[in-house]
């Protein structure tokens, strides 16, 4: 019971401080505007806030892999509630969502260790151009994986439903519904502790995921990695593909490469040129906590048709794009660092006509876990689409708290409460700067 008061005290001053940081920050220079935005985030704050009443200091793991684990504590693949991976969970991972990359036992595998569902609810407010406040039922996802025999394993991400802030008629049904992520993995051992690990399906590079686009404490992931530096070019470095890799797993390092199709205007569309995109990722592991520094490298071609998706029709857009990105991640028993820096270069090809861009970003994140059940974090971001001018660049500050509300070996829930500020310069010499403030909140359940 004192753990709990204690974690409620942390709450109502974490809150405090957001609340100052962000007045600070301006949220608090335009009148009445910024008092109705104030007292709806004030109101959804305590709401959310409230909820760590119900938090209680035990805590097991994450349902189908947990129970797959033999009922680990939470804390033994996560750092919870901030949820990022730990080095017992990045090693899960990179084995094939397995405890050991050559072990299997027949008996172990039932659904209740290989499959999970996953709800996610969501309120918000948000002051830019036109204020919204919204309840939103988010998503309802189904995830599975784990072995399938000692050297293959699998692994899906399904949704069944995702809204992301549209309405249904203009997001549309394709968008909502969604085979987000699979694949069937390989392992091949050199020696006694090393493997390759050999994937195919649709992709993510493994070191996007661990460094920021997978488990994290912030749900939007950051803007170098979710956000495309090109209007015209879906790619951004969070994207699932279609192709195969291969990586080498040691103890102190991991390599990668990867031939994929390269982005697609939508989730699980062909990539219509013929030309193949491809990546390479180095990783060097520091400690046995999991922290570690990386470089990933990214090369690829995109293209549009007079006639959507129709190769036989004049190309109206080609652009041939490279991303690099410098990572690195300190993890300690309650606290992480991890940051990132991202530099590219795209040439467009547009009626003969060529033009060369080059953009740049970075991210740095700090969490921390006061106990099992009680976080908070805070990250700065930087994206710079086109570097040498003065447009368009995005600057985002988040902050904010999150909490388990219970988690048992069938079942679990997850609250979050995060404060931002994001401003965009203007797009032109003729338009203005934009700005965006907003509090959101989520609950995440998981059977």
């Amino acid at each position: 019971m004192q753990a709990q008061i204690d974690v409620i005290g942390i709450s109502g001053q974490l809150l405090k401080s957001i609340t100052q940081f962000t007045i600070i920050n301006g949220f608090s220079k335009q009148g009445v505007c910024v008092k109705n935005f104030w007292k709806r985030s004030i109101l959804l704050s305590a709401s959310f806030s409230c909820l760590a009443a119900f938090m209680t200091p035990k805590a097991y793991a994450v349902p189908a892999f947990g129970r797959a684990m033999g009922g680990v504590s939470c804390n033994a693949c996560h750092a919870t509630p901030t949820w990022q991976l730990n080095e017992t969970g990045l090693e899960f991972l990179r084995s094939g969502h397995r405890t050991d990359y050559k072990e299997f036992k027949a008996d172990d595998v039932k659904w209740d260790n290989y499959l999970s569902l996953v709800w996610k609810f969501r309120a918000y407010n948000t002051e830019a151009a036109r204020p919204v406040s919204q309840f939103e039922q988010h998503s309802f996802s189904i995830y599975s994986g784990g072995p399938l025999s000692d050297r293959f394993s699998y692994f899906t991400e399904m949704y069944l439903n995702e809204n992301t802030g549209s309405a249904v008629g203009v997001q549309g049904d394709a968008a909502r519904k969604k085979l987000a992520e699979a694949f069937l993995q390989y392992n091949l051992p050199i020696g006694e502790h090393n493997f390759v690990a050999f994937r195919a399906g649709e992709i993510l590079p493994e070191i996007v995921h661990t460094f920021g686009a997978g488990a994290r404490s912030i749900e939007d992931r950051a803007q170098i990695l979710n956000q495309t530096t090109n209007s015209a070019n879906p790619y951004k470095p969070f994207i699932r593909t279609h192709g195969v890799d291969a990586k080498f797993n040691s103890e102190h390092v991991e390599a990668t490469v990867g031939v994929v199709d390269g982005a697609a205007a939508a989730t699980n569309a062909i990539d219509t040129n013929n030309h193949k995109d491809w990546y390479a990722a180095l990783q060097g592991n520091v400690d046995k906590n999991g922290s570690a520094v990386g470089v990933f490298h990214y090369e690829g071609v995109y293209t549009t048709y007079a006639t959507q998706d129709s190769t036989a029709t004049a190309a109206t857009f080609n652009n041939e794009f490279s991303k690099t990105l410098a990572l690195a991640r300190y993890v300690h028993d309650k606290f992480r660092v991890v940051g990132a820096y991202l530099t590219g270069k795209e040439e467009e090809n547009i009626s003969s006509v060529k033009t060369e861009t080059k953009n740049k970003g970075f991210y740095g994140l700090v969490d921390f876990n006061f106990t099992d059940s009680f976080g908070a974090f805070a990250r700065y971001d930087f994206l710079d689409p086109r570097k040498d001018t003065d447009f368009s660049e995005t600057k985002l500050t988040t902050v904010g708290i999150n909490g388990l509300l219970y988690m048992h070996e069938k079942s679990g829930a997850r609250w979050q409460l995060e404060l931002s500020d994001k401003k965009v310069t203007a797009s032109s010499a003729s338009t203005s700067e934009v700005k965006t403030r907003k509090v959101f909140g989520q609950l995440t359940w998981a059977l």
